[in-house]
């Protein structure tokens, strides 16, 4: 995407087309290397190794609010992806005259009401507990 992104710029005779592009160039890489990283030395630094590890049991509440948070990553990666794809969209219709992105906005509504729900499930969802418990025992 960024090589089409950095075309289009120049195409349109955008002078802050090669900061943009190294910038997000950048910001790609610290990513990447940040993920590739991570499990040696940030997690390596939180787990103590010298501590023998034992098996707890877990309760079921533990295991929905894991459920919960992985489900909302999985709601808010792709509708993140979306939106600054979009906003990238946003930022070409600016210098080019002939884009059409009177439909964008309902695009951002729904990615905006995704990534809500999103970091809703992530960060706890005690109301979809209470809820899924309620549903579960009324009969």
């Amino acid at each position: 995407m960024l090589p089409a992104f950095y075309k289009q710029m120049v195409n349109t005779d955008d002078s802050n087309a090669t900061i943009i592009a190294v910038v997000i160039g950048v910001f790609t890489v610290v990513a990447l290397l940040i993920l590739w990283f991570f499990p040696r030395t940030i997690a390596g630094a939180l787990l103590d190794s010298k501590r023998p590890l034992v098996a707890e049991s877990a309760s079921p509440d533990i295991w929905f609010a894991v459920g919960c948070a992985l489900i909302g990553l999985w709601l808010i990666i792709p509708a993140a992806s979306s939106l600054l794809y979009n906003l990238s969209i946003l930022y070409l219709a600016q210098r080019t005259p002939g884009l059409d992105v009177s439909d964008l906005r309902y695009y951002w509504i729904y990615y905006v009401i995704e990534i809500a729900f999103g970091v809703w499930l992530l960060l706890g969802a005690r109301g979809a507990r209470r809820l899924f418990w309620w549903a579960r025992r009324a009969e």
